[in-house]
Order: structure tokens, then sequence, then C-alpha cells
């Protein structure tokens, strides 16, 4: 009986290693998962919203229309939330979230962030990443 158990595993062993190698080559030739598209910097700008005496409630009002807008590009990182000189974010966006963004009423406008550099020379304008603060 020993020689048939030894080559009764034998067999079982070949037929591991058979099944091994055949899912090892089909995974070879699988075709890749497409990759997701890339991610640029852009500043996003929402609409005005009307001004009135109680700051308290404006604040709320821009945050609440920034939750909104950013809820249409959810996978989307946001690099930064502005508040004072606009009301907007800047954040790394889809060509598709991009499209999505300028098709929503609350959104004035989406640029590709770049950096202004002023020298007695004129502009120069370079192509970079949102501020870090």
């Amino acid at each position: 009986m020993g020689g048939r158990a030894a080559t009764t595993h034998r067999g079982a062993a070949m037929q591991a290693f058979r099944l091994s190698f055949a899912i090892l080559a089909s995974a070879c030739i699988l075709p890749a998962a497409p990759a997701a598209p890339p991610r640029h910097a852009y500043i996003v700008q929402l609409t005005a919203t009307p001004r009135t005496p109680q700051a308290d409630g404006d604040a709320a009002r821009r945050a609440e229309r920034q939750r909104a807008v950013l809820a249409l590009v959810p996978d989307a990182p946001v690099q930064y939330r502005y508040t004072n000189a606009l009301d907007g974010f800047a954040a790394l966006l889809t060509p598709a979230e991009v499209k999505r963004l300028r098709a929503s009423p609350l959104v004035a406008r989406v640029s590709p962030n770049t950096d202004e550099h002023v020298n007695d020379g004129g502009t120069h304008r370079a192509t970079g990443s949102a501020p870090q603060h």
C-alpha cells in the first residue's frame, strides 16, 4: 500500500502543479485593467453668492455650496479650499470631472492651476500645483 499511496500523492502533486501553471499562464495573457484617467490640478471657482449682513450665514452658505459642488466629483483629491479671495477649491481632476463641473450652474469657472511669477522682465507663467497651506 505504501507504493500506491506514494503514487497517489505524486499524482495529486502533479495535478496541483498543472492547475497552478494553468492559472499563472492565463493571468499572463489576460488584458490588464484600463489605466485610470490622469488627474491634473485645477482651480474651481463657484458662482457668486448674494452678500447679506449676516456674515456667519454667508460662511455657512459658502461651505454648503462647496460641499454640493464637491459632491459632483467625490473621488477628486481636494488640495485647497478657498473662502476669502474667491469661493472655490483646488483639486486634482480627470477630464470627465472637469466636464461635469463646467456643466454645473453652481460653478463659474474651472481653470488649470498655474503659478504666476512676476519679475522685471514681465510675467512668466508656469504650470504648478495648488498652494500648500
